[in-house]
């Protein structure tokens, strides 16, 4: 990040933070690519200087959530597959990964103020644990959890799959309705296998432990293994970050784009999931991730470039068909229809 004179500014530059008037109104979004004409404006306002990224910034830059799937998810399959059921030495070495995602997360700048892309991707149950390791870990601090609980949740989280090892039911890319009654008694045992794993350890708390075996409880009593009604935001923290990450991976479902996810959070907010842990989560998860291909309400295809922070679903777009840039704040007859 640099801080420039508004003057020395050439056009396409990326804003790094957004431009504030004195009365507090955003005049342009943080992400914002600056064009001529919004320079232009600039200094008829006598704003004198802005933060722009530097040129190697500007660039797509891993997001810290992919940043510690991407360091940690091969450590944690090492130590997952050496694991045996009734010889956990080596499973005790995840509380240190996770001490270390923790770091990694809480070391982060503004980490109470920072929003993420995530992209729907295939994974394993492996890149998947971290990933909701990341994620809880984010929600946990952003919901003013104390840092020492949130600790032990990111244990739970790190571990809260580590029954999948333990059933024979494919459950990649599949919907639980496509397995017979045989298959989804076993799927939905996994819980009980993990915290049967950890159940007798000294090392992981009580909290860890029911993570485990409650991820998959709502708060209506429609989850599993115990269909308990299951309201506690720590352990809603987890269920509500499992259940997303698993959407766009295709973990025990079909795999979906990032919006739909972000719809089915929305969807069951105060009904099978916690109101706000899910209104937390979803603060800080971007609706359409740069890079996006998306088709807008007048049948034009458009290609997302950039955020508006506090009006997710209206971001900055490039036009495929003529690469005209369009801050979808300031124009508000064009929606997204549909991804690509």
């Amino acid at each position: 990040m640099k801080f420039k004179r508004v003057e020395e500014l050439e056009g396409g530059e990326s804003l790094a933070k957004p431009i504030l008037l004195d009365i507090g109104t955003v005049l342009i979004y943080e992400d914002t690519i600056l064009k001529r004409e919004y320079i232009e404006k600039l200094i008829e306002l006598g704003i004198e200087a802005v933060y722009v990224r530097e040129e190697k910034e500007s660039e797509k830059n891993p997001t810290i959530e992919e940043q510690v799937r991407q360091e940690y998810s091969n450590k944690v399959k090492e130590l997952l597959e050496h694991h045996i059921h009734n010889n956990n030495g080596v499973i005790g070495k995840l509380q240190g990964v996770a001490q270390k995602i923790f770091d990694e997360v809480i070391e982060q700048e503004e980490v109470i103020d920072c929003v993420i892309e995530i992209h729907e991707r295939s994974a394993d149950i492996y890149e998947h644990s971290v990933s909701v390791c990341v994620l809880s870990v984010l929600t946990a601090l952003k919901i003013g959890i104390a840092e020492s609980v949130a600790k032990e949740i990111a244990v739970g989280s790190l571990l809260h799959d580590i029954g999948m090892r333990y059933i024979d039911t494919e459950f990649i890319d599949r919907e639980i309705s496509e397995m017979t009654s045989t298959q989804v008694a076993e799927y939905k045992k996994h819980p009980v296998y993990g915290y049967s794993a950890v159940e007798k350890e000294e090392w992981i708390s009580e909290v860890a432990k029911s993570i485990i075996l409650s991820h998959h409880e709502c708060i209506d009593g429609s989850g599993f293994p115990l269909r308990t009604r299951n309201n506690e935001a720590i352990r809603q923290i987890v269920a509500v970050c499992d259940a997303f990450d698993s959407i766009i991976c295709g973990i025990g479902t079909k795999q979906k784009k990032v919006h739909e996810a972000i719809e089915y959070i929305r969807y069951h907010s105060g009904t099978k999931y916690n109101k706000e842990v899910c209104e937390t989560f979803l603060e800080f998860i971007i609706l359409y991730p740069n890079g996006t291909k998306v088709i807008l309400n007048d049948g034009r295809k458009a290609t997302i470039i950039g955020q508006n922070r506090y009006l997710k679903e209206r971001p900055v777009i490039k036009l495929m068909e003529n690469e005209e840039i369009i801050d979808m704040m300031k124009v508000n007859t064009i929606f997204i229809e549909e991804t690509l």
